[in-house]
């Protein structure tokens, strides 16, 4: 009797029906959370990777050279020398580098990149190439 009355049943356009959707909306979030964290983890795994390298390197080269933290002694060694350098450089009165005006900086970054061009030139020269060492 019921599929009698299922079947007299006036049919419904389809455009009044909803169709459920099998997921919820807590699951589409997880989704897009974990396809968000596998992105991430694709990005950090050769940076991680790189990393431990470079510090297992460079702890090698610590141990071979017999490299050591510099002390307080050395920190104030180096101040000092700073200082004696910005006398020579005609910087007057200086207390702290708060004090250099910005020009004296400006031209002193100048100075200290054509310094190092002239080095890296140097280097080429040397090398006899621009990149890398002739074989």
């Amino acid at each position: 009797m019921s599929m009698r009355v299922l079947s007299k049943a006036t049919p419904v356009t389809r455009a009044y029906i909803r169709y459920a959707t099998t997921e919820s909306a807590t699951q589409k979030a997880g989704q897009a959370v974990s396809n968000a964290t596998s992105a991430v983890q694709c990005i950090l795994q050769p940076i991680l990777y790189y990393s431990e390298v470079v510090y297992h390197l460079g702890k090698q080269v610590v141990v071979r050279q017999n490299f050591t933290l510099p002390g307080k002694a050395d920190f104030l060694a180096a101040e000092a020398q700073l200082f004696k350098v910005l006398e020579y450089v005609k910087i007057k009165d200086v207390k702290s580098l708060k004090d250099i005006p910005l020009d004296k900086w400006k031209s002193g970054a100048l100075k200290t990149f054509e310094l190092s061009s002239i080095f890296v030139i140097g280097e080429m020269i040397g090398r006899g190439n621009v990149i890398g060492y002739k074989d």
